[in-house]
């Protein structure tokens, strides 16, 4: 128990971007140790310099990229880019190379920019670069950063990934068809098929890339069933093809644009304002419609000076429903927050940021008879916010009990909205803990009698969600339960 509850701590205190920016720094620092060591057949020389070099090269033409497009550079977004290009690009002699790994590292960047969509780029970064590398400049990828050696690294750092961002349908959709399929093309199933370390590399670190894969659950499974069967296939249907990765990707991606086409959006600050203790609103106009639906949650990206172990990006819940002109952010700021909250306190109005498309499902039934049970904590409540207002916008009438989770009841916000709402159905208890005790079985027995045929949508802090949502299935017998997740949440936002 000790172990796990370790690993919850650092997963939820810090963002999946840096979780994988340093998940891919150890990666590259243990190939360049073996290497020294000479277990792998590489110059440690022509790793580190070359590595080196990449993430000048990335940051470098992103900065310029841009400035260009009138964009904000994202250092930590070209680092990653530059990590992935040094371990599947090479390893080369920096001297006999500069052309090779600057064209794969412009092109890249320049990717992001130019075959983008609304601003939201479309290829995975440097599975393009290094494919443009070899259809042009006949230098493609050898993805020698998965290696029996680095395969421990490559599978416990991508599983703490895959814990973080859980796309676990994903990942477990393309594995079971490419084991499968390589199992039926070639008659028998073999232990070098399953210890493949370059398809491990591409599954925990390119294929659940969130910008150029589906958001939600179902999309993903096919999505990843596409990508494996395009990686399988690809070589008979082109006999002596060597760029079978990089390509099903490229096709995955172009299969997500179909599946579900994504841009990102630009938002300008037109108002902020105070509606709890320690709890800010922030309205923003978008400079396009933004169409989704209640409960869903963007991707926020803010560069700042000197970002913290959370990075530049934050996963909010969009916390104002469809019929609302402007499109609310609310956080909570407490005295030690995090870089990215304090520069969005300091964002100024008619000031800039961008945002993904809408993701997740958690959204509320399409069966309008179906009774249901909200559980929100702290600004967990926010989702509820968006579909509360939603239906009172649509006088649309549902059987739900709101349980409203806070330490104290100056901290509950839109009071005033979930009074309103009790002429749609939702019925709203204030929880808070100092007095009333955390929300626990007696107290849904007590304020939900009929939990049993409801279905139960739970948000709010991780820790919280995971153990009441243990607590309904394990102990009351609830097994229609909904959580909100973000695929980048930090438990300090």
């Amino acid at each position: 128990m000790f172990m796990p509850g370790i690993l919850k701590r650092v997963l939820n205190s810090i963002t999946m971007y840096r979780l994988m920016l340093y998940y891919l720094l150890l990666l590259w620092a243990t190939s360049v140790i073996l290497s020294f060591a000479g277990y792998l057949p590489y110059n440690p020389v022509d790793i580190l310099l070359s590595g080196v070099y990449l993430g000048v090269v990335c940051n470098l033409a992103n900065y310029f990229l841009a400035r260009i497009f009138k964009a904000r550079a994202n250092l930590e977004s070209a680092s990653i880019t530059a990590l992935i290009l040094s371990l599947i690009f090479g390893p080369l002699a920096l001297s006999e190379s500069l052309f090779a790994l600057t064209f794969v590292g412009v092109v890249s960047m320049a990717s992001k920019y130019v075959l983008a969509i609304k601003k939201k780029h479309v290829f995975n970064p440097a599975a393009l670069g290094v494919f443009l590398s070899a259809i042009f400049i006949n230098s493609g990828a050898s993805w020698w950063g998965g290696s029996i050696y680095t395969l421990s690294v490559v599978i416990l750092g991508g599983l703490l990934v895959l814990t973080k961002i859980k796309r676990f349908g994903l990942v477990g959709s393309f594995l079971l068809i490419y084991f499968l399929s390589t199992a039926f093309l070639s008659g028998n199933f073999t232990i070098n098929s399953f210890l493949a370390p370059s398809v491990w590399f591409f599954v925990f670190v390119m294929l659940v890339e969130p910008l150029t894969s589906p958001s939600t659950r179902n999309k993903q499974v096919i999505f990843g069933a596409a990508v494996a069967l395009s990686y399988v296939f690809l070589p008979k249907i082109i006999p002596g093809y060597a760029y079978g990765l990089e390509t099903a990707l490229l096709l995955g991606n172009l299969l997500n644009l179909a599946l579900s086409p994504s841009f990102n959006l630009v938002l300008t600050l037109r108002e902020k304002k105070k509606v709890a203790q320690d709890t800010w609103a922030f309205y923003f106009e978008p400079m396009s419609k933004l169409t989704f639906t209640p409960g869903q949650y963007l991707e926020w990206t803010l560069p700042h000076k000197n970002p913290d172990s959370r990075g530049f990006r934050r996963y909010f819940t969009i916390s104002s429903s469809p019929e609302e002109k402007q499109v609310m952010l609310i956080i909570r700021v407490a005295e030690k927050g995090s870089s990215f909250k304090s520069a969005l306190m300091n964002l100024k109005v008619r000031e800039e940021l961008v945002a993904s498309s809408p993701q997740g499902d958690f959204v509320l039934t399409k069966d309008k008879t179906i009774p249901l049970a909200f559980i929100g904590g702290g600004i967990g409540v926010t989702p509820f916010r968006s579909m509360v207002n939603h239906l009172l916008a649509k006088d649309e009438k549902r059987d739900i009990i709101l349980l409203f989770s806070n330490k104290e009841e100056k901290e509950s916000a839109f009071k005033e909205l979930f009074e309103k709402a009790k002429d749609v159905g939702v019925k709203t208890f204030y929880i808070n803990t100092t007095k009333d005790g955390h929300i626990d079985e007696e107290m849904i027995r007590e304020k939900i009698p009929d939990y049993q045929k409801r279905t139960f949508y739970i948000s709010g802090p991780q820790l919280m969600v995971e153990a009441i949502g243990k607590m309904l299935l394990k102990k009351m017998n609830v097994a229609k339960i909904k959580t909100d997740f973000f695929p980048g949440y930090t438990e300090t936002q």
